[in-house]
């Protein structure tokens, strides 16, 4: 017996506006607005999601394409080792991008990553100690050694030549160098090339840049090799650019609902084009928190003021799935951990928002007034920052299992923000009266920091026996982060005094990427941080302890 249709639900015609998606709310999908943006004032807009997967053809395409570069390589890598002896320069334009043939444990190979960009339209000879660099030899950046910094950019796409993509390629060879042992001789040379080449598009006119994202990922990597090689004022100010040139294309909004007042964005760009603005504006942002926690120096990129939705799903993104990422206030209260860069993302804003409170609470105390207000928000913090590290913990195995560098990062930088913030609540002025008069609040304090830094310890010893290119390049920054806080107070228990020797003792055992003769401890006299030449005298001790 067949039931009238009236009697049955109709299905829903169109999908959710972008308001009530991004509220992950019902939508009624009412014309010409819906009830919620009726109530909110809003525009109801909706952004139709784009086909997944690649076009027809696309793949052979691309098949065609690398059968086509392989020919013209082995004609150019003929051609030049003919002439190597009679023509020492190199042509810029015949150093051509071919595909990666897969992941290897040698941190630098022969191979030339798919994702490269292209090339500029204008020749640039290779003079000097870069005449070395032929097709078969230019040094690569595996997106196996460094995830964080290649998954800021699309495995396939391309774009059409330019100057900002030429900077790029330069500075990821720049890195590729560093974290070699053949073309070691080529860092400095790489690394001014491509400075150079930012500093010179930095003074053209032009109010904007065809390729803005380029440009931008190109301070960021400038900034990241900085920070490597210790050159820590240069760092801050490459990572500067990169924070200025963010907000002036607006990539801390690229997900604000469309006003009348806001130029609307252009249709285009493509998911994967914006996808890539996203991460390498969180990128910087992640860079903004890690400096200014390290030097406690203000943030620039305010969390309050950013409408960009975090990083999508990594396989989604190379794939060119479309699927949208979390927004960072949303992620913060999800119980579950959607990767491990976002947790970093988050973990710097708690360090971000303990930095910001400290230094309220010393301006606060300059005019004389001391309020109550940071306990509420301090017990809020605790609660995030323990949640977020069960969540790291169930979602993915353990770092000295998986192998991951940004994993093992993600657990060291979540023990090191417990760690500041122990110091935070210790140091600040607000609570010193309060510690004063109660010994066990400082002692759980004291409990919580020392069991932080045994967690560091165990894991920063995994690290010793890591290759130095699967290390994160950031690593050292947390790791003397805590060295600081061990030796501030090491004398008031005797397990902080135990856990600095382990932790020094351990630096011995790093290598140092600007000279692999060297380790960690000889980064320190070059580190920012205060006291940090203090520290050697520990890793005397240490290391006298281990004779």
């Amino acid at each position: 017996m067949s039931h009238p249709v009236s009697g049955r639900a109709l299905p829903r015609l169109g999908t959710a506006c972008d308001e009530c998606r991004r509220r992950k709310q019902r939508c009624d999908g009412q014309q010409p607005a819906c009830r919620v943006c009726q109530e909110s004032g809003l525009t109801c807009q909706t952004t139709q999601r784009g086909a997944r997967g690649p076009k027809k053809g696309y793949i052979k395409a691309l098949k065609d394409r690398v059968l086509e570069l392989e020919a013209l390589l082995q004609n150019h890598v003929g051609a030049e080792n003919s002439n190597q002896e009679s023509n020492p320069e190199i042509p810029y334009d015949i150093i051509l991008p071919t595909p990666s043939t897969g992941l290897s444990d040698e941190p630098l190979n022969g191979d030339i990553p798919f994702w490269l960009p292209a090339m500029s339209e204008n020749p640039i000879a290779l003079t000097g100690p870069l005449s070395e660099l032929t097709p078969a030899s230019i040094p690569s950046l595996a997106s196996s050694n460094l995830p964080q910094i290649t998954s800021m950019m699309h495995a396939e796409l391309t774009t059409p030549k330019a100057t900002s993509r030429a900077c790029l390629q330069w500075t990821i060879w720049a890195l590729a160098s560093l974290l070699s042992t053949q073309f070691t001789h080529l860092v400095e040379p790489l690394y001014q090339n491509a400075k150079q080449m930012l500093e010179c598009l930095s003074l053209e006119s032009k109010d904007s840049h065809d390729h803005d994202t380029e440009l931008v990922q190109s301070w960021v990597l400038v900034a990241i090799y900085e920070s490597m090689r210790t050159y820590h004022q240069q760092a801050w100010m490459s990572a500067g650019r990169a924070f200025r040139l963010v907000q002036a294309f607006h990539f801390h909004e690229l997900d604000m609902p469309t006003r009348n007042n806001l130029t609307p964005r252009s249709e285009s760009d493509t998911f994967i084009e914006i996808e890539e603005k996203r991460r390498v504006f969180w990128m910087a942002y992640f860079l903004d928190h890690l400096f200014s926690i390290r030097n406690d120096w203000p943030v620039t990129l305010n969390e309050h003021v950013i409408c960009t939705r975090l990083p999508a799903p990594e396989r989604k993104f190379q794939s060119v799935q479309f699927e949208l990422g979390s927004f960072l206030s949303e992620a913060m209260t999800e119980s579950s951990a959607s990767s491990p860069f976002n947790e970093c993302l988050i973990l710097a804003t708690i360090c971000g928002r303990s930095l910001l409170h400290d230094q309220q609470d010393k301006v606060s105390k300059a005019y004389g007034d001391l309020g109550s207000e940071w306990e509420q928000q301090r017990q809020w913090l605790d609660d995030l920052l323990t949640a977020r590290l069960e969540a790291l913990s169930d979602r993915y195995p353990s770092p000295t299992e998986a192998h991951d560098p940004l994993l093992l990062f993600a657990h060291i930088l979540g023990q090191t923000t417990v760690v500041y913030r122990c110091k935070g609540m210790i140091q600040s002025p607000a609570n010193s009266s309060t510690l004063e008069n109660s010994n066990s609040d400082y002692l759980k304090i004291q409990s919580r920091a020392i069991a932080a830094m045994k967690n560091i310890v165990n894991l920063a010893k995994a690290m010793s026996e890591l290759h130095f290119s699967k290390i994160h390049p950031l690593m050292p920054i947390p790791l003397f982060i805590c060295a600081e806080f061990l030796y501030e107070n090491s004398s008031k228990h005797k397990d902080f005094h135990q856990s600095l020797q382990e932790l020094v003792s351990i630096f011995y055992g790093l290598t140092n990427v600007n000279n692999h003769e060297q380790s960690y401890v000889d980064l320190l006299p070059r580190s920012c941080i205060s006291k940090t030449k203090k520290l050697l005298k520990h890793g005397v001790q240490a290391s006298a302890v281990e004779a």
